[in-house]
């Protein structure tokens, strides 16, 4: 049963692996991105208007849409989203997947934007990072609470729209930034 489904895991990866997708399957995944980006960051501003100021005078900023579960021990979570290069005006797409090791339970969806104000932090996010961190969050509804220590957290601020689900967890956890090149024109 073990290598059955360590087949079909091979088999799947494989099979991904080798779609693409067309101009038009590829403008319609940017359009969804930017759409979902413009509406977490209205949604933000609207509940903390300052947050405008420091969009305005940031290098640029990220947005992904992100899903979570975690089960006492483990957690996972992934997502996708879009960095704006505000200098260069150029949209680079991402993936972003998470692993978490710790106390906790839940299941949540939540809008994340970083708000890049160095130079070393754009650069860590248009190339792709891992960012290993221990934190906190709670989160009921609408309403999400976080806190964490990471080592790329200088240079940015997080600023976080919660969808739905709930979930309490204390971890440490693993995030990986990837740049989507075949949503990225380079």
């Amino acid at each position: 049963m073990k290598n059955n489904f360590i087949l079909l895991m091979l088999i799947t990866y494989v099979i991904t692996g080798c779609s693409t997708l067309t101009t038009s399957e590829k403008d319609q995944k940017r359009n969804e991105l930017n759409v979902m980006a413009e509406t977490a960051i209205a949604g933000l501003i609207e509940q903390d208007t300052s947050l405008q100021q420091e969009l305005d005078e940031s290098l640029g900023y990220a947005v992904f849409n992100m899903k979570l579960t975690k089960v006492p021990v483990v957690g996972a979570g992934g997502g996708e989203g879009v960095f704006l290069n505000k200098k260069a005006q150029q949209r680079t797409y991402f993936t972003v997947s998470r692993f978490d090791v710790g106390g906790g339970w839940g299941v949540r969806s939540y809008k994340a934007l970083l708000v890049i104000k160095s130079e070393s932090a754009r650069n860590r996010i248009e190339s792709g990072v891992w960012e290993f961190q221990a934190g906190v969050e709670a989160s009921a509804g609408t309403m999400a609470a976080e806190g964490s220590s990471g080592a790329l957290s200088e240079g940015y601020t997080v600023h976080i729209l919660s969808d739905g689900g709930a979930s309490a967890t204390a971890t440490a956890r693993v995030i990986r930034i990837k740049v989507n090149s075949e949503l990225t024109d380079n």
